[in-house]
């Protein structure tokens, strides 16, 4: 779900300012350019540690180098939202990460509010610093917003973006709610838009068959559950992908 669809071409094009003005360099070294290319690409590789650890590096020195920069700011947010979401993290971590990177996506967003990234990375990390609190914590503390206000504003800017994974965040938050604000309805009905952007996004089948269990409809979940294990990784985000199978596969085990 954490893969931004903004390839190397685009990130040249939004750095490099007006035809003619040639890369930007705000020091010696590389450009800065290249530098946001190769946080992109390190993204799509991120559940290796070596990469991930590679692109914490890299997205210190572009802040170093750019501190106010948008696309330097919300790939930096990425870079530490991924590390918050590491499932070996502790609640501890996962909120103390969670709270750094949405506060870089914040300063993305005050530098261009009118760009999804920004918005979609500070929903996202809002979210990880959050479920390190506990969901009642959370509501009580005036999270709740913090996380709808930008993942509203992010779906109304490009709701495609990141393959299709803003409805499936809309629906693992009317999953989390505790009863009687959980709405397994409405999140029904994002999987669903999720699936018509990206008939191939498996967390959008991995949330199904997760509300068809809860809903006494084994089979159901069964199913859905076989059609991610035999999915084919690498048809849009493949760290997501395999994360998403190892996850289904532990759900399985547990419906047999």
């Amino acid at each position: 779900m954490l893969s931004a669809p903004l390839g190397p071409l685009f990130v040249l094009m939004s750095a490099a300012g007006p035809p003619g003005a040639g890369p930007p360099t705000t020091g010696a070294g590389e450009p800065l350019a290249e530098m946001l290319a190769r946080l992109d690409a390190l993204h799509a590789r991120r559940d290796e540690r070596s990469a991930l650890d590679e692109a914490r590096r890299l997205a210190d020195a572009a802040l170093a180098r750019a501190p106010n920069d948008y696309g330097t700011l919300w790939r930096a947010a990425r870079v530490v939202f991924t590390e918050s979401d590491e499932p070996t993290r502790s609640s501890d971590e996962r909120s103390q990460l969670g709270k750094q990177a949405y506060d870089l996506a914040q300063r993305a967003i005050a530098a261009n509010p009118n760009e999804v990234a920004g918005q979609y990375w500070a929903a996202l990390s809002i979210g990880s610093y959050a479920e390190g609190m506990g969901v009642v914590r959370a509501l009580t503390n005036g999270i709740e917003g913090k996380f709808k206000r930008p993942l509203a504003r992010a779906t109304a800017l490009d709701v495609r973006y990141d393959f299709g994974s803003i409805p499936v965040v809309w629906a693992a938050y009317y999953l989390e709610l505790p009863w009687p604000k959980r709405d397994r309805a409405e999140a029904g009905r994002q999987l669903q838009r999720a699936l018509e952007i990206n008939p191939a996004n498996l967390r959008a089948r991995l949330y199904q068959a997760r509300i068809a269990a809860d809903t006494g409809r084994p089979d159901e979940a069964k199913a859905l559950l076989a059609g991610i294990a035999a999915a084919v990784v690498g048809r849009y985000d493949a760290p997501e992908e395999r994360r998403v199978k190892k996850e289904a596969a532990e759900m399985a085990a547990k419906l047999r």
